[in-house]
């Protein structure tokens, strides 16, 4: 059976909703569980895990995690963000360089989609 393979990109904060948005439609379009999705975070969008005012959004990424979306965060970004990983919730993975992953990512299969 055929896995679909996407890496979404994400290193604006004010995508984060348009990011859901089109990680639900391809979900619910394919409608099978026979998919790898993985959401690499970098740039100014890391900032949506410290403000205050994004629970919503967190909730909503919660919910795409247990539809096995995998959210990478790129340790560099964090760190320019003054991000404590200690501070991120246990459902992500931080990951050395988002840049590397995503290069990584394409060379084994996965389409690259950045909203």
């Amino acid at each position: 059976m055929r896995i679909l393979k996407a890496a979404f990109h994400i290193d604006e904060i004010n995508k984060w909703q348009m990011l859901c948005n089109n990680i639900r439609n391809l979900i619910g379009d394919i409608n099978t569980h026979n998919y790898e999705i993985k959401v690499v975070v970098n740039g100014d969008a890391v900032n949506i895990f410290s403000q205050k005012d994004s629970s919503d959004l967190l909730h909503e990424l919660e919910k795409l995690v247990h539809e096995k979306v995998e959210f990478l965060l790129c340790r560099n970004a964090l760190h320019g963000n003054n991000i404590n990983e200690s501070a991120l919730p246990q459902s992500v993975k931080v990951i050395p360089a988002g840049v590397t992953k995503l290069v990584e990512l394409q060379v084994n299969g996965y389409a690259y989609i950045k909203p």
